[in-house]
């Protein structure tokens, strides 16, 4: 290390308390977040260049200066560590790449008639919340057959308060329409226990129940009610039966299995809760090839379980560093125990090697794509002549309706795919270009997204290798110049258009002088045409999302003196267009700025 000696006076200097170190470059920037017992000692394996692996031994090229933070205790040290990876995102540490919240279904306790929802976030409402759910597919598969076996009411409070009929969702059997007194309280309050008593795995109870009712209704010749009965229970057994309710042994557990290729590796997460199966997410952590199995999984387990609270058990098929530790700083947090189990035999052994196959063929299809993708941006790369790697591409799109709600949308493609949680979008200022103006939207668009370079906007930082616009020569050259005017002059620009008879085989690429340079055959073409069809699909929900709001809003113009303060007023107090219709005379009333008079007018442009 060219560094060394300064890095030995640092280390003498340092502490001998348990603490996190940051190592950093020589523009501040941190390049790697640890913990440790004692901070010295720790930082002293740092020294001897001949035990480090090659990722450290660049990592300790690079540092220019380590900070240290002394903790009480290491169980401390260890939740610091995860808060600062999780924000910062140093480049040595492992990370985990997919940072959205699980979602919940939450029943509300806090109103008259409890109301059924998906939740993410923060549980700061009264009420219950079963889950975690591994994907919103798999919630919203289990709040369908809760809605269609208990109709419990769905919808926002401001629409439920000014009902005076039933709704569709009471027609189609999903909702007992407590908003019109077809259900009573007590009765209503009987269906939210059925419902908790379900997700919290009582089922035999309920079943029965329903059962016995059936048969009642039958005896009594109301066959229509007897198969309504019927269908409840249909539904009933189907979830239990699509989730392996079998594994009664199997109450509140999460199943983890790691698969690992080199510097490739899937974690795969079984979420158990009440003996039910809430579905399962694959994970693809960042890290190099020097990373045991052991530091991978350990990493992902205290990312992962200091964002959502750990079940009774949990089912690895790996072992982890620092599992005690692990467990002592998760008991101080949620201050409930939970064990990590690699089991051997029986029933778990049997989910443990069922997540590992779903890991191996994560991976596998995980390592496919990626090298496809590769290949792809290599051969682009060779194309365009860029002398380095291509490793970002962002797609452009404008959307429009003749200039109105104009959205400009920006996609992002690596290496690993599509990057969602980087894509952008633009709501264009047309007071600034004339409505319609593709070239001015563009134009916009591009100077705002580059423009934020120079300020160190997070939101920003990252630069792509080649931008590729949506469009004909005309995008193609704005775009250029507008990039020359803001300084910025390495990035490769490619233009795609439509052919003759808008025929994707017929799709023109712009690249400089040439417009016809790349096969329609050729895997790059696809890959252009796969992002230029992102950023359009991205465009046009943007647009439709900014046109649909501004449609709703636009009925409200139509009341004679309802001036945009009072409109203002309306939508902020009922929260949409469609509560405001929903509203009564007394409840509009409430509303500053409403008197009387309006309150009729609105009521009865609605009402009549």
């Amino acid at each position: 290390m060219q560094n060394i000696d300064k890095i030995k006076s640092i280390v003498d200097k340092s502490p001998t308390n348990p603490g996190i170190y940051k190592m950093l470059d020589e523009n501040q920037k941190i390049l790697y977040v640890g913990k440790a017992k004692n901070i010295k000692n720790r930082l002293k394996n740092y020294l001897n260049d001949n035990n480090l692996t090659n990722r450290i031994k660049r990592l300790m090229r690079s540092t220019r200066q380590i900070d240290t933070i002394v903790t009480e205790t290491e169980k401390e040290a260890l939740l610091l560590e995860a808060n600062l990876i999780k924000k910062i995102k140093p480049q040595y540490n492992i990370l985990l790449r997919d940072d959205k919240s699980f979602p919940y279904i939450f029943i509300n306790h806090e109103q008259e008639y409890p109301r059924i929802s998906k939740h993410r976030g923060k549980q700061k409402f009264k009420g219950k919340y079963f889950g975690p759910f591994a994907t919103v597919g798999s919630l919203n598969y289990t709040l369908k057959i809760l809605q269609k076996v208990f109709q419990l009411r769905s919808c926002e409070d401001s629409y439920f308060e000014n009902r005076s009929r039933p709704c569709l969702m009471h027609q189609i059997e999903r909702c007992s329409a407590p908003c019109v007194d077809v259900i009573n309280v007590k009765k209503y309050h009987e269906l939210v226990k059925d419902a908790e008593d379900f997700l919290s795995g009582k089922h035999s109870g309920l079943q029965k129940n329903l059962s016995i009712k059936m048969h009642e209704e039958s005896n009594n010749e109301n066959y229509e009610k007897a198969a309504s009965y019927r269908d409840k229970i249909k539904a009933l057994t189907q979830i239990q039966s699509q989730q392996n309710i079998n594994l009664y042994d199997i109450t509140d557990t999460d199943v983890i299995s790691i698969s690992r290729q080199g510097d490739k590796s899937c974690i795969q997460v079984f979420i158990y809760r009440a003996g039910q199966n809430w579905g399962n997410k694959s994970y693809f952590p960042k890290h190099t090839v020097d990373e045991t199995n052991d530091a991978i999984l350990e990493r992902f387990v205290i990312d992962f379980y200091t964002r959502y609270a750990p079940p009774i058990e949990i089912l690895i098929n790996n072992n982890i560093e620092n599992v005690n530790l692990i467990l002592e700083s998760l008991k101080s947090i949620y201050k409930t125990k939970t064990k990590f189990i690699i089991p051997n035999k029986g029933k778990k052994a049997e989910l443990i090697k069922y997540a590992s196959r779903n890991s191996d063929i994560s991976l596998n299809r995980h390592i496919s794509d990626t090298s496809t993708n590769i290949k792809s941006l290599e051969k682009l790369r060779s194309i365009i002549n860029s002398n380095g790697k291509v490793q970002r591409i962002e797609g452009y799109d404008n959307s429009h309706a003749f200039g109105k709600n104009a959205v400009g949308a920006m996609v992002v493609f690596g290496e690993d795919g599509f990057e969602n949680k980087n894509y952008r979008k633009f709501n264009i200022d047309n007071s600034k270009i004339t409505p319609g103006d593709d070239y001015g939207m563009m134009r916009q668009v591009i100077t705002r997204r580059f423009a934020n370079i120079t300020a160190d906007s997070k939101k920003y930082s990252s630069l792509p290798d080649v931008i590729l616009i949506d469009g004909g020569r005309g995008h193609y050259d704005t775009v250029k110049k507008t990039l020359t005017e803001i300084g910025i002059k390495d990035i490769k620009i490619l233009s795609i258009f439509k052919g003759v008879n808008r025929s994707n085989k017929l799709d023109k690429i712009i690249f400089g002088n040439n417009s016809d340079f790349i096969r329609n055959d050729d895997p790059v073409y696809f890959l252009l045409q796969r992002i230029r069809d992102e950023s359009h699909r991205f465009a046009i929900g943007a647009h439709r999302n900014r046109n649909k709001k501004d449609i709703e809003n636009s009925e409200l113009e139509l009341i004679s003196g309802l001036g945009n303060k009072r409109r203002k007023l309306l939508l902020n107090h009922f929260g949409s267009v469609k509560d405001v219709k929903g509203a009564s005379k007394l409840d509009l009333e409430k509303v500053d700025g409403i008197n009387k008079l309006l309150s009729e007018k609105i009521y009865n442009f609605f009402n009549n």
